[in-house]
């Protein structure tokens, strides 16, 4: 609908233009009185050249230099066996020329003068107008035209200004009700009560408006989790501490041994969510390279099989392709290494864990696939989530290796998938799926 109270463009044209709309009929009237009344001076001056005509009487004449508004205008006319001179005009003092019939132009003591002579029976009329003269009343019809106009124009600039404020008062309660908007109060702004114009910039406003809610929800759980879960190694060493203090020398090597045990657990949960906070933090500082797979597979199974031999897990490698993507090499080693690593704590003794790395279409695919126990259908949806272990397994893990590689994978535009084998064995298959040459999203 045009006239929609909502929309901005509809409503400034509407006041705009019904207020041009008004001004132009005002200024127009007032153009018509000022004509009109020019018009009686005209028609004032036209009624006594003719009547000095009528009666043959020629005005009273002027003094030499002295000239009046009626000089500028002369009728005169010539009967039958008059010569050069008229036998009756409305101007004695103007002794104009006899002009040929028809409209002319002729010059007379050094000014144009527009002439229109025609004859009527046995008489010749001439009428005459100074080019002073008309020039003259032009400008005075110009001017006093745009008088009416010009007297206007402040009302029309006031009242542009009120309706522009108005009509952009929307404006204003939304910047103001945006500039409130901060963690402690993130709901959305008011779309349905905005300009249409300005709806998808509200509803782009709003979105980023939930995404922030939603980020700091997370931190705030992210920070709860961190907290609860770094409660109970602090609480354990404190009280390891206060065993060691009232143990007997002899016990001295064992409480010790226990206490470095819970601060290595204590050390590792820290670095895995300093980790984890920067695989969130984005990909602003990083330096990217075309970093080959194999090496880092490579390099990775290497620095993990003394934990794989000490667990009776036998590891290797199914599928090398040579392929590149492009990343730091850094995030490519925590990829693979906490999938595998994650791999090789839930297998039992005796468990293989197979590494494979193969060129998809446009992208890469990592496989990392075990035969352990699995897990539950009903915990595949959670096992990326910070601090969950699945089904009560790796009781001494931190249950942030899966949410680290997830973050890590999604920084490069991939994921990570877990998924139970379908192939007749136990066991999982985890799949980070990256492009080559996409590079690292923020």
């Amino acid at each position: 609908m045009f006239f929609a109270a909502h929309s901005l463009h509809r409503r400034l044209s509407i006041a705009i233009g019904t207020l041009a709309i008004l001004v132009g009929v005002l200024g127009a009237l007032g153009t018509f009185l000022v004509v009109r009344s020019l018009a009686a001076e005209f028609n004032t001056t036209l009624r006594d050249a003719a009547a000095h005509v009528q009666t043959g009487v020629p005005h009273r004449a002027t003094e030499r230099g002295e000239r009046s508004p009626a000089d500028d205008f002369v009728v005169q006319i010539w009967s039958e066996g008059d010569g050069e001179a008229p036998s009756r005009t409305s101007n004695a003092n103007v002794a104009l020329p006899r002009a040929r019939s028809g409209f002319s132009s002729i010059d007379y003591d050094g000014e144009a003068w527009d002439v229109f002579a025609l004859a009527a029976g046995d008489e010749y009329i001439q009428v005459a107008e100074s080019r002073s003269m008309r020039n003259r009343n032009a400008l005075r019809v110009a001017f006093w035209s745009l008088l009416p106009m010009l007297a206007l124009l402040p009302l029309l600039a006031l009242t542009i200004a009120v309706t522009v404020r108005v009509s952009l008062r929307p404006l204003e309660r939304i910047g103001h009700r945006a500039a409130n908007v901060d963690l402690h109060d993130l709901k959305p702004l008011e779309a349905g009560q905005a300009p249409v114009e300005l709806r998808p910039f509200v509803e782009s406003i709003n979105r980023m408006i939930e995404r922030l809610s939603v980020l700091v929800n997370a931190e705030r759980m992210f920070i709860a989790d961190a907290a609860h879960e770094l409660r109970s190694p602090i609480s354990a060493m404190q009280l390891q501490i206060d065993n060691l203090r009232n143990a007997p020398p002899e016990q001295y090597p064992e409480r010790f041994e226990e206490l470095r045990r819970g601060i290595v657990r204590t050390g590792a949960l820290v670095s895995q969510l300093l980790g984890l906070a920067r695989a969130e933090i984005g990909s602003a500082q990083r330096v990217l390279a075309e970093v080959p797979l194999p090496q880092v597979v490579t390099d990775v199974l290497a620095d993990l099989l003394p934990l794989a031999d000490s667990r009776g897990v036998d590891l290797g490698v199914t599928c090398l392709d040579d392929v590149t993507v492009r990343a730091t090499e850094t995030d490519m080693r925590v990829l693979v290494r906490n999938l595998v690593d994650n791999a090789i704590r839930y297998s039992q003794e005796g468990a293989n864990v197979d590494v494979a790395v193969r060129r998809e279409g446009t992208g890469v695919v990592i496989e990392v696939t075990d035969n352990g126990p699995g897990i539950a259908e009903a915990d595949l949806p959670r096992v990326f989530d910070r601090f969950f272990r699945a089904g009560g397994h790796d009781a001494h893990g931190s249950g942030l290796g899966l949410a680290i590689a997830q973050a890590v994978a999604q920084s490069y535009r991939g994921c990570v998938t877990l998924a139970n084998r379908r192939d007749g064995q136990r066991g999982i298959v985890a799949r980070i799926e990256l492009p080559r040459q996409s590079g690292a999203s923020r």
